[in-house]
């Protein structure tokens, strides 16, 4: 088997030697690590180890200060939010970011990219198009939230969700965009663990149909059913990265959790 950064082994995001300071806080120095297809990685740490810093400039958010972030053979540092998006990266955030007013199916379908109603003109002299893509639209929405155990809920208004349920929102309105990767912010934070486990059984699902994701986590219940292997990261880099049992016994790891 090829090692998980090897190009042989079907890379679609590779980070090379990425910096990031907050004032003169170092939150990543030297970050290096790929994330293959069709796989996932978890991303753990201690709290301050840069995760969701990494995960916030892969997403576009925020812009490092050295390295590279390649995607898909293309630099993709610094694009900003909406063309990374474009291109395929799609991610979810440690707190939820519903429309609590509008219904559990309109969260979803807003989600969807190119939509005709976006563009002015194609809105006003393009409505039997228009019209036929909404109609397109809700039925695909309607199959997410079935697949993700929202079925029930779907005319509800998204604030009267519970929090896992809005963890499964995020996921439905994530894969309404028909990403090629994933980036998950501690998807399981507060949730009850019949949540969990279909959270996981369905982040499998996608892997398996190509999406590559990366899962920030703290929960390594959930990490044994989902990840492939797991990086774990200290002082902003990578501090090692293997199969979660062999993480487990790595000294290494047990002093940057523990300290000393």
């Amino acid at each position: 088997m090829a090692e998980p950064d090897s190009p042989a082994a079907g890379v679609i995001l590779d980070i090379q030697e990425v910096d990031f300071s907050y004032g003169g806080s170092q939150a990543l120095s030297g970050c290096t690590f790929g994330v293959n297809r069709a796989t996932v990685t978890g991303l753990i740490g201690p709290n301050g180890a840069g995760k969701s810093t990494l995960i916030e400039i892969i997403a576009g958010g925020l812009r490092p200060s050295a390295g590279t972030i390649t995607f898909e053979g293309a630099d993709i540092a610094g694009l900003g939010r909406v063309a990374i998006a474009k291109r395929g990266i799609v991610r979810t955030f440690q707190t939820s970011r519903e429309l609590l007013r509008l219904p559990v199916i309109e969260n979803v379908m807003l989600a969807a990219q190119n939509q005709y109603g976006e563009n002015l003109l194609s809105g006003v002299f393009g409505k039997s198009k228009w019209a036929k893509q909404e109609k397109e639209l809700r039925e695909e929405a309607a199959t997410l939230l079935e697949w993700v155990g929202l079925g029930h809920a779907m005319d509800q208004r998204a604030g009267s969700l519970s929090g896992g349920q809005r963890r499964l929102l995020d996921m439905a309105r994530a894969l309404m965009a028909k990403p090629k990767m994933l980036l998950l912010d501690e998807p399981t934070a507060g949730v009850y663990p019949a949540i969990v486990q279909l959270m996981a059984e369905r982040i499998n699902d996608v892997a398996k149909q190509g999406l590559a994701v990366l899962v920030v986590a703290h929960n390594m219940a959930f990490l044994e059913w989902v990840a492939d292997d797991v990086v774990v990261m200290d002082q902003g880099r990578m501090l090692t990265r293997g199969h979660i049992d062999e993480v487990r016994r790595n000294e290494l790891v047990t002093t940057a959790y523990l300290g000393g």
